[in-house]
């Protein structure tokens, strides 16, 4: 959205590019060469090619189906691509790692997770009883919404919450490799409605990832840190990591096996 007609120079996997708006599109030139690159705006981000551009660029549906309000949030995190896309997506983690403010100690309930599955996707899907339960998830509403955390190719997690089948929030993080452990998060959040309502909820909403993005990169960078003192262990998936063998399928570029249709935990 800050971009304008005249160009802004940003270095991409360290080429210098300049990137400019012109009418509705999104153009980008190597900064020395003046080489032209393929550049595509979505979900508040700009994407320039490194070489050929993907044949259906890197538009997706949009984060809500009716208007809304959208905030983009970008990091990086001393893990691998593998490692980031699970704690994204696990519902069961939030227990531990942010009680009290998304949910109240020692209320751990059992409750059946839906998992799902397609060509290039994985999904699991909660219901409302594996809602947060924190102060700030009834702040927000989340406490009696349905959960559905997502994995598609390339790299793309993504959590929505409805609410009766209504969308009520929308997160979706792509997710770029740095290195073997180190891994760029570009997040785009939105909530429905453009009106002063759905402002102040976006802003709290901001607040609150910044925070849970704080602990789990603390988290994420002690699981890098233990790793390499293990060298070559293998890892071994618990069977609430419902998602992880297809995160790790789909980033090799193969098709994931269906998981169990239903899977009984607690969160």
């Amino acid at each position: 959205g800050a971009l304008r007609r005249l160009p802004v120079r940003r270095t991409l996997a360290g080429v210098p590019l300049r990137v400019w708006r012109e009418g509705s599109s999104v153009r980008a030139a190597h900064a020395e060469s003046g080489a032209v690159r393929f550049a595509q705006a979505a979900d508040g981000w700009i994407f320039v090619a490194e070489g050929d551009p993907p044949a259906d660029g890197w538009l997706a549906p949009p984060l809500l189906p009716s208007p809304f309000r959208r905030a983009c949030i970008d990091g990086r995190v001393q893990a691998s691509l593998a490692d980031v896309a699970e704690n994204i997506l696990d519902t069961t983690h939030t227990s531990v790692v942010h009680q009290d403010y998304l949910r109240r100690p020692g209320l751990r309930c059992a409750v059946e997770a839906v998992a799902a599955s397609g060509e290039d996707w994985i999904s699991a899907t909660y219901p409302p009883s594996a809602a947060p339960t924190g102060w700030g998830a009834r702040l927000m509403g989340a406490h009696r919404h349905t959960i559905r955390d997502t994995f598609r190719a390339p790299a793309i997690a993504e959590v929505a919450y409805t609410d009766d089948s209504k969308p009520v929030f929308s997160a979706r993080f792509r997710l770029t490799p740095v290195s073997a452990r180190e891994t760029y998060v570009a997040a785009a959040i939105a909530v429905p409605g453009t009106g002063p309502a759905a402002t102040f909820k976006l802003a709290a909403l901001r607040l609150f990832f910044q925070r849970i993005f704080a602990e789990d990169r603390a988290v994420l960078e002690s699981i890098s840190l233990n790793r390499a003192a293990h060298g070559a262990a293998p890892l071994v998936f618990v069977p609430q990591d419902i998602l992880r063998p297809g995160i790790e399928t789909i980033l090799a570029g193969r098709r994931p096996a269906t998981p169990a249709a239903r899977i009984a935990m607690k969160v």
